[in-house]
């Protein structure tokens, strides 16, 4: 009856093993819905965890909006110009500077009014994050 009792206590240990390491399991990615909409997803995302990201198509009479919805931490969003000979082999070069740059939190919004063109996204986790982050572009108001 022990040997019994000493294996359900092991099985009943190594459940919550699994459940603890589940748990604490970062993830930190950007999904491409469409070339108008990327979502940043942050699941115990850690400080300094980033992803890029692209491309969001903006036409004239349209802006990008930032929307947060996190329950914990702060991300930063910075939209750049994407390079006009993209290749989906080569990692492309970013020279040029953030158009708009925002660190949301909570339900934060941003928004920006940019040229037409190509638009790639970094997001990097400022803070230990949960929730997401919303990119999109949208009829300029």
């Amino acid at each position: 009856m022990k040997r019994n009792n000493m294996l359900t206590v092991f099985a009943i240990l190594a459940v919550v093993m699994l459940t603890l390491t589940s748990c604490g399991r970062s993830v930190f990615k950007a999904d491409v819905n469409s070339d108008k909409l990327i979502t940043i997803t942050a699941e115990n995302a850690d400080k300094g965890d980033y992803v890029m990201t692209g491309s969001l198509a903006v036409t004239d009479g349209e802006q990008i909006e930032i929307t947060s919805n996190l329950s914990k931490g702060m991300i930063r969003v910075e939209v750049v110009r994407a390079p006009e000979n993209q290749n989906i082999e080569k990692i492309p070069e970013i020279k040029d500077e953030a158009i708009i740059t925002a660190d949301v939190s909570n339900t934060d919004r941003a928004s920006g009014t940019v040229p037409a063109g190509s638009y790639m996204v970094k997001a990097a986790c400022i803070e230990k994050a949960v929730g997401t982050v919303l990119i999109e572009v949208k009829p300029a108001a």
